[in-house]
């Protein structure tokens, strides 16, 4: 654990302070009895942050940077009672040194990586419960300092603004192990949706022969019964030489006339609607002259209006006629179009069996037609039913991906919701007193609240409660949270809070506060908060870095300069 912090900056009425100490359970940083701001008891906190392997000291404390300038934070934590010092600068924030105990950086190794320091410490503290759970994604959560984004009391699993819900509730998911199951399943559900994916798209792009539909199924095994007798057929007839070239060629001669004729009266029946269609729509097109003069001779004074409106109505209907005309039209030419080139074919094909030389030859050609044609069928029916297969195996995956997401996420809610329950009765020592509750419905969707109380103190009492039920439930190793979480909560239930804090150190865990305005509490509760303070501030020269710059001072020339 975190047991020492210091900085030559750190400034107490001109001399630099003594290192800071912590310990194990709760530890303070107590502002003045005024209440003063700006002496530096949240951005101590953020420099807690930084410590922990955060940024937002350096990128949102700007004020700090820009004053300060330049400084270096040392630390030291204690692992199995051996000590671990480190130095991290504000400038080269993104490298953690490795130093001996006046925190010199060591001659060898000493320069660590952000992400080397972090699985460090995830290493020592045995936060990571699945390979993938990183140091931050467990601790950066439950960090709730003024200026990080972790202070949003309806959503306290956010660690930053633009997380993802999906993202938080993952990283939740693997502080207590329940993650890895459903990942996996995720994974072969996917893997299934992928295979599925990809067979559909080699039949839409023809790479091979699938049925469309269930009736193109069924008209396929019908032919393929056919087929199956005509190859049968021939294969007896060959073998007992029942076959000669002219009755072969008679009969085939004959089935293709038979198509043909078949095709042939289908294209005259399109050309005459075709024609028809265009005859109508180049009638369509003649113009004439609308003229009432006539009219008017034989009834003078008539308002003619309604007649032209009437006109204008058949105008209007008659140009959504032709736009139907024009698309029945381009759907007869395509059919004429294939009509003439499937008899095309066939005409073709007799040509050929008319230059056959040989039955052998025939019935070799004719053989090997139904054989394509019977494989290409077959196919086509083993494709469809594979892609219903995989349909099925896609379905079943999902089916078993969302009953382990809604098991693993009940898992932890009704853990968590009982343990919040319990600490809601200590807190407020009152059974009736409704508890907050988490509710995770998806993997990318959760709400929290303390139901039928709004409350600004209700709420953040919900976000503490919920931090304490997880330090207690799972490998959390410390929480810090700032004086807006502390501020609005009564009293009775804050002397409490302190209480369980204090607490945390019986599993040799830590909790980091920030607090002022002590003499409004009770003894007991001053004298825990005092025995636990790690640094006191307040104005006047024992600010965190020995001043204040958000006053104006007065100019060697009388003037006032910020």
């Amino acid at each position: 654990m975190l047991v020492e912090i210091q900085c030559d900056k750190f400034i107490k009425h001109g001399e630099i302070r003594k290192p800071i100490q912590f310990h194990a359970g709760l530890n303070t940083v107590i502002g003045d009895d005024n209440g003063s701001n700006s002496v530096g008891k949240s951005t101590f906190l953020m420099i807690l942050d930084f410590v922990f392997g955060g940024k937002d000291y350096v990128n949102k404390c700007l004020d700090v940077q820009e004053n300060v300038g330049e400084h270096t934070i040392n630390f030291t934590f204690v692992f199995d009672g051996q000590p671990y010092h480190f130095s991290r600068n504000n400038i080269d924030y993104k490298h953690v040194f490795r130093c001996d105990e006046k925190y010199e950086p060591l001659a060898e190794d000493s320069k660590m990586t952000l992400d080397q320091y972090c699985a460090f410490l995830a290493e020592k503290y045995g936060t990571q419960v699945e390979e993938d759970l990183t140091w931050r994604g467990v601790v950066s959560r439950f960090i709730r300092v003024w200026k990080r984004d972790t202070l949003d009391e309806e959503r306290p699993l956010r660690a930053a603004k633009d997380e993802k819900a999906e993202y938080a509730i993952k990283r939740y998911m693997q502080l207590y192990g329940k993650y890895a199951s459903v990942e996996a399943q995720i994974k072969q559900a996917k893997a299934a949706e992928d295979e599925r994916d990809a067979f559909k798209k080699s039949s839409d792009y023809k790479h091979i022969r699938a049925a469309k539909n269930k009736p193109e199924y069924e008209d396929n095994e019908r032919r393929i019964v056919v087929l199956r007798t005509q190859e049968q057929e021939l294969a007896e007839q060959s073998s007992k030489g029942l076959l000669d070239l002219d009755s072969f060629q008679a009969r085939h001669l004959s089935e293709l006339d038979d198509q043909l004729l078949k095709y042939r009266r289908e294209r005259a029946r399109v050309q005459t609607q075709l024609n028809a269609i265009r005859r109508e729509m180049t009638e369509g097109k003649k113009s004439f002259k609308k003229t009432y003069s006539d009219l008017e001779k034989f009834f003078p004074g008539v308002d003619f209006q309604t007649i032209e409106s009437i006109e204008s109505f058949h105008q209007q209907l008659a140009k959504v006629l032709g736009d139907e005309f024009k698309e029945t039209e381009k759907d007869l030419a395509t059919a004429y179009v294939m009509l003439g080139n499937e008899i095309a074919r066939i005409l073709e094909e007799v040509e050929e069996i008319k230059k056959i030389p040989n039955v052998s030859e025939a019935i070799l050609k004719e053989y090997a037609k139904i054989t394509t044609e019977l494989n290409n069928l077959i196919d086509a029916n083993r494709n469809y039913d594979r892609m219903n297969e995989l349909n099925d195996l896609v379905a079943e995956y999902a089916e078993t991906r969302d009953r382990v997401i809604r098991d693993q996420l009940f898992a932890i809610e009704t853990m968590l919701n009982q343990k919040m329950r319990e600490i809601s009765v200590q807190l407020l020592k009152d059974e009736q007193h409704m508890p907050p509750v988490l509710r995770m419905e998806k993997l990318n969707k959760y709400t929290f609240n303390t139901p039928n109380d709004g409350g600004t103190g209700a709420q953040y009492r919900g976000v503490i409660t919920f931090d304490l039920a997880n330090m207690e439930l799972s490998p959390l190793p410390f929480i810090i949270h700032d004086m807006q979480m502390l501020l609005h909560i009564e009293k009775k239930v804050m002397a409490e809070i302190i209480k369980a804090y204090d607490a945390q150190k019986k599993d040799r865990k830590q909790v980091f506060i920030a607090f002022d305005r002590l003499d409004t509490y009770d003894t007991k509760t001053k004298d825990t908060m005092n025995t636990n303070c790690v640094l006191e501030l307040s104005p006047g020269g024992n600010e965190l870095f020995g001043r204040a710059w958000n006053k104006e001072t007065e100019s060697e020339d009388g003037g006032e300069e910020k």
